[in-house]
């Protein structure tokens, strides 16, 4: 559990955390008023005039997407008529050819990867792909 400090009344200090060890025990009503609760104690510990309030944490931020695809979900982030073109393209242009063969031989398609990072914009540059499409390519958004 975590605990907010404040002083009273109710001007936030610091950030919600653990609750200070020589606390640990104190009911949540004496938490609100160390003061009150325990005058001594509270002063003695530097707590005077400040309570302690339970907060409920964050909830965990989910991972990001993964920028790993298999082939197949890759391929599917090109249109038909990309994916065509690319094709045609591959037929008669060594430079594409070249790239399309190294992307069939890779298990996997790292989004990441400097290759497919600097090839998924000459494709665009190449008219290939649409303009800006490299751009949603690389962010991993399907057509």
């Amino acid at each position: 559990m975590l605990y907010q400090r404040k002083t009273l009344p109710s001007i936030l200090m610091g950030v919600p955390a653990p609750l200070p060890s020589e606390l640990v025990g104190l009911s949540d009503e004496c938490l609100a008023d160390l003061s009150a609760a325990v005058p001594e104690a509270a002063q003695e510990l530097g707590y005077a005039g400040q309570g302690f309030f339970p907060v409920e944490p964050d909830p965990p931020t989910p991972p990001p997407p993964s920028r790993v695809l298999n082939k197949v979900d890759f391929a599917r982030l090109f249109t038909q008529a990309e994916r065509i073109a690319i094709d045609d393209a591959a037929n008669i242009n060594p430079v594409v050819r070249d790239y399309d063969r190294m992307l069939n031989r890779a298990p996997n398609v790292n989004l990441d990867d400097p290759d497919v990072q600097t090839g998924v914009p000459l494709l665009e540059l190449g008219g290939l792909i649409g303009v800006g499409r490299a751009a949603q390519i690389l962010a991993g958004e399907a057509p």
